[in-house]
């Protein structure tokens, strides 16, 4: 029969699915979907053929010192298709987004192509000199922008979506426009894929000549990810399609949606007339290619391949208004002193030879040498034309180069390299772990010694091994270029999760006993504080006399026989006292509710490491200072995994569960990848170097270590207070000649006739000797495990010993071990043997463990 949690395990499992397949569904349907994509395509058609009918300055708006007039009833009637045209020469174009009426601040447009051609030329000069530039920039990216406001400001309430694209349903009409950066400043990345395979212009080339030198433009792509540091806080990814000019290095790119057709009319952003012509010429071929195969799948493709939005299939049928960017990049002169070539001696020729050949090889590598390859740097100019607002990076002349050097990252494929590097390092480190985890185990093969080990010490790292197992598979299906890295790190996860199970099993098989045991005593004491009659008690009366006090009798208790027929009866009399029903009623479920099945603790775990990591995938998206939050608690609570087996060893007053080997070794392998992104300064995920929080994450690991190591020397309970703990068997206990009739010392440290230890081998401090040495006297006994002489200090009768309680007196006790049947052997022999077999040496006893 299945027990309850499992039961309520499937439940949970089935109200899920049946949630995740009845949500409701925001498409328009199979009979509305169609008719709908051809709406949006009919629209996109009649913006290229707005593209292919304007020539250089067919749109210029309005600027901010022209008078604001409205244009001329008859030039609206005369041109209603393609322009509009003001009375102080101001035209615009009949696209979305780029109409007058649609209210957008175009008037700062000038402004924007401006600075944009001052960007290009503090990089690479006056573009009749410019100095060559990687001609494919395909890499990532990253630094700071600061916000500057435009002439006039603008809000989500001064634009009318209906109006500017009607027979669109939009959500969100009353909310606030995402992607609004308010902040004074804030992170930018920008991930560039420019491909070389890409369309062209011109589209066929003389392949006599050397391609690189005649292609005037290419496409380009990218995806923006926007910080709001000091603002809202938030964080918007988005994709934006535009157009590369390779020889030039410059880069326009743009958002497009149902409000505003970007990539229709980049060309009329242009900063050039070159530009505006080799755009619109590449634009028109790559458009009208993606338009035509459009048509032909309005069925089965129904997403926007201009779309901003990331993997959004509701942004085709419900589109949430956000703000439109307009994004420049300037690619910068390559570092010459990495580079090795000094254009002032050889020419640029030579130095855009020297950056062709380093492309060549790390493109298609044939083994060609380089010392170091020079980084990725970029400038960029954001321009939102619907929100008003401009995003310039940090960065010389504007900012000192301590403030700023733009956006600086590698290319992609020494980013790929740095990925495979870590993944494959990371699984090295993971076989380290599954090594440590092996020869931990052949060490901690018995009851005794599972028996030490924190469960929960284990389930932690478990739980780790498994998350990342999961997400090692997960980054294998999607992954091409760190395919293999990846799968490394798979399959030796998957080895060392494996393992770990194995090892959680042994140590649940050893330890369930004593949970259940420890439930029982929690039943047994809430049943009889329930179901004791009140009149049970007895109290003797006055006339009772009590009996003399006699020495006790220790005898083993395999020959007590009158003792367990007292217990036998005992536990009779107790069971008569309680109805036979409610007996049977409670001894089943208690059977079927136990905790510790293991199949329900991995299912917890299970649950747990796939909580994490879907919290761990949103936190993504969280404010930066949240998030850093969550992921140092997140690392704080995983390199907590010594603190159950601190807590392990003073409940059970044991010490050295793990070998020095595995604990130190453990903690260094998974601190490494968490050093990776706190310390090193150019990982690969760019996060920005924590020194504090490392400090913090490491000390608490090293302090678990250290509270280990105290525990192993001075003892599990040294420091803890008595009453703190349930009562546990010292092995280590302060022996006193006075207590001989309780029993205090230990069998064959009597001082009785023909004993081994009768006076002649007991030697006591000599006269004129300091009055601390005459406290105690030196036993000296046969030890029955290496046969080898023992000698134990013993307090005199009447005295104290200062030292007990210290450091001192823990150290002299270390020496020797008392079993509860009152046997001593060396610590070291007896804890040797305790490893095998949890049972006296000399009587059979059973021992308490370590």
């Amino acid at each position: 029969m299945p027990q309850p949690q499992d039961n309520a395990r499937a439940i949970f499992l089935i109200l899920l699915i049946f949630w995740l397949a009845t949500s409701p569904d925001s498409g328009p349907g199979l009979i509305a979907g169609p008719s709908l994509i051809k709406s949006r395509l009919a629209r996109q058609r009649h913006a290229l053929g707005i593209l292919n009918s304007t020539q250089w300055g067919d749109f210029s708006p309005r600027l901010v010192d022209d008078p604001p007039d409205d244009p001329p009833s008859d030039q609206l009637d005369g041109q209603p298709e393609t322009e509009t045209e003001t009375e102080t020469g101001a035209t615009y174009l009949n696209l979305t987004g780029f109409r007058k009426e649609d209210n957008y601040a175009w008037e700062d447009l000038q402004l924007f192509k401006n600075r944009c051609e001052e960007w290009s030329t503090n990089a690479v000069g006056i573009p009749e000199a410019a100095a060559p530039v990687w001609q494919n920039a395909t890499g990532v990216v990253q630094g700071w922008w600061q916000r500057r406001n435009t002439s006039s400001p603008r809000y989500h309430s001064n634009y009318n979506l209906s109006e500017i694209s009607p027979g669109v349903t939009w959500a969100g009409l009353n909310s606030d426009w995402s992607r609004n950066a308010t902040g004074a400043e804030g992170k930018i990345m920008v991930r560039l894929e420019d491909n070389q395979d890409a369309t062209t212009e011109p589209e066929k080339m003389d392949k006599t000549i050397l391609d690189k030198a005649v292609v005037k433009a290419r496409e380009v792509s990218g995806t923006v990810t926007i910080d709001d540091v000091q603002g809202t806080g938030s964080s918007w990814e988005m994709r934006l399609h535009g157009v590369h000019w390779p020889r030039q290095g410059s880069m326009l790119l743009t958002t497009t949606s149902e409000k505003f057709a970007g990539i229709f009319g980049l060309p009329h952003f242009t900063t050039r007339p070159d530009f505006f012509e080799s755009s619109r010429a590449l634009l028109n071929r790559t458009l009208e290619k993606a338009l035509e195969k459009k048509e032909q799948h309005t069925f089965t493709d129904q997403i926007d391949p201009w779309t901003s939005t990331l993997d959004s299939p509701g942004e085709a049928w419900n589109p949430t208004p956000h703000c439109e960017y307009l994004l420049y990049v300037q690619v910068h002169p390559l570092d010459q002193d990495l580079l090795g070539v000094q254009p002032t001696l050889t020419g640029p020729e030579n130095v855009a030879k020297a950056i062709q050949d380093i492309e060549d090889e790390l493109r298609f590598p044939q083994g060609t040498g380089h010392r170091r390859i020079p980084r990725l740097q970029m400038s960029a100019v954001v321009y939102s034309p619907d929100c008003a607002f401009f995003l310039e990076t940090k960065g010389p002349p504007a900012f000192a180069p301590v403030d700023g050097k733009h956006m600086v990252g590698v290319k992609q494929e020494i980013f790929l390299h740095s990925v495979s590097t870590f993944l494959l390092g990371l699984a090295l480190i993971v076989f380290g772990q599954l090594q440590l985890l092996k020869l931990q185990m052949r060490e901690t093969s018995t009851p005794s010694t599972l028996g030490r080990v924190s469960f929960y010490t284990g389930c932690m790292m478990l739980l780790a091994d498994g998350m990342l197992f999961t997400g090692a598979a997960a980054w294998s299906f999607s992954a091409s270029t760190t395919l293999l890295p990846s799968l490394a790190i798979t399959v030796v996860s998957f080895l060392s999760m494996t393992v770990g199970t194995f090892f959680l099993a042994e140590i649940h098989k050893v330890q369930e006993p004593e949970w259940r045991r420890e439930e029982r005593e929690r039943e047994r004491r809430n049943t009889s504080a329930t179901a004791t009659p009140p009149n049970s008690r007895q109290t003797p009366t006055a006339t009772t006399p009590r009996p003399a006090a006699t020495p006790p009798i220790i005898i083993p208790s395999d020959q007590d026989i009158d003792a367990e027929i007292e217990e036998v009866t005992t536990n009779n009399n107790n069971n008569a006292t309680l109805p036979a029903p409610a007996t049977a009623a409670t001894a089943a479920p208690t059977a079927q509710n136990l905790r510790t099945q293991l199949s329900n603790i991995f299912g917890r775990l299970l649950f747990l490491g796939i909580c994490i990591l879907f919290l761990s995938l949103a936190a993504a998206s969280w404010r930066p200072s949240w998030r850093a939050g969550y992921f140092n608690i997140l690392l704080f609570v995983y390199l907590s995994l010594w603190f159950p087996q601190i807590y392990r060893n003073v409940y059970r007053n044991c010490r050295r569960a793990l070998s020095w080997r595995f604990v130190i070794g453990q903690s260094v392998l998974r601190l490494l990848p968490i050093a990776y992104f706190y310390v090193v300064p150019n990982n690969f995920a760019f996060a920005e170097p924590d020194w504090t929080a490392f400090a913090v994450l490491s000390g608490w690991l090293w302090i678990q270590i250290w509270i280990l190591g105290a525990q192993s020397v001075l003892g599990p309970r040294f420091g803890v207070p008595r009453g703190w703990m349930p009562e546990a068997w010292e092995y280590h206990p302060v022996l006193r000649e006075d207590n001989i009739e309780a029993g205090g010392l230990p069998i064959g440290l009597v001082s009785t006739p023909n004993s081994p230890t009768s006076p002649e081998r007991v030697r006591s401090s000599e006269e004129g000797k300091d009055k601390e040495r005459k406290r105690t006297n030196t036993h000296v006994i046969d030890c029955a495990i290496c046969r080898e002489v023992l000698e134990v200090p013993v307090v005199k009768a009447g005295f104290e010993d200062p030292t007990a309680g210290g450091v001192a007196g823990v150290f002299a006790r270390r020496m020797y071990m008392v079993t509860p049947c009152r046997h001593i052997f060396h610590s070291a022999c007896l804890e040797g043997w305790m490893r095998f077999r949890l049972q006296c040496p000399i009587c059979r006893e059973e021992l308490p463990p370590l």
